[in-house]
């Protein structure tokens, strides 16, 4: 059986491959437009989509600025939480590659954030030289929070769909999820927690 990229044209695939090199879209309108073939059906089905996921953001947003107010973090702050969450604990050469910043530059980042109780410093037991940077079960807290106001609103949204459309969304985002995890995991292997 022919691969489902068969249906659409070389030119379709240099458009996605330009999308996932833009590292974020401030607006529907910024998304690359620089198809050949802007009737290629891939293109239009992937701006969709696209938007959608921007309407969705977009109706979460009050409640995520209020979120970011309450907890008085800058975005480049809150980067550094979403980086260890996501990875682990690791050292702070470790996060500073993957934040795209000096060493240097994080040190007063996350002498801030252990002031309020987000991370903490734990030093290797093997190396004395070496530092861990892990999440505080407050960091934990609030990422659950964080999830939780936007849960709501999705999850109710969610529930007016019949069992049948429910059924393929769930198919769909999970196979969405799989492929984006498998893209993430070839580029860069995630640290087991010690």
């Amino acid at each position: 059986m022919a691969s489902s990229q068969a249906e659409y044209s070389l030119e379709s695939f240099d458009y996605i491959q330009r999308l996932t090199s833009v590292k974020r879209f401030d607006t529907v309108e910024s998304i690359p437009d620089v198809q050949p073939n802007q009737d290629d059906p891939i293109v239009a089905d992937v701006r969709s989509i696209l938007h959608a996921f921007g309407r969705q953001r977009a109706a979460l947003a009050d409640d995520t600025a209020r979120f970011f107010m309450d907890v008085d973090l800058t975005m480049a702050q809150f980067r550094a939480l979403v980086t260890l969450r996501r990875w682990g604990r690791q050292t702070g050469r470790e996060l500073a590659r993957r934040l795209h910043v000096t060493p240097g530059t994080l040190v007063p980042m996350f002498d801030r954030l252990e002031d309020l109780g987000y991370v903490r410093r734990v030093p290797d037991e093997e190396d004395r030289r070496q530092t861990w940077l892990e999440l505080t079960p407050k960091a934990e807290r609030l990422f659950e929070r964080m999830w939780g106001m936007g849960a709501a609103k999705i999850a109710g949204a969610i529930a007016q769909l019949v069992p049948s459309d429910r059924a393929e969304l769930k198919r769909l985002m999970n196979q969405v999820a799989d492929r984006m995890e498998s893209n993430a995991a070839g580029t860069i292997q995630r640290r087991s927690p010690a």
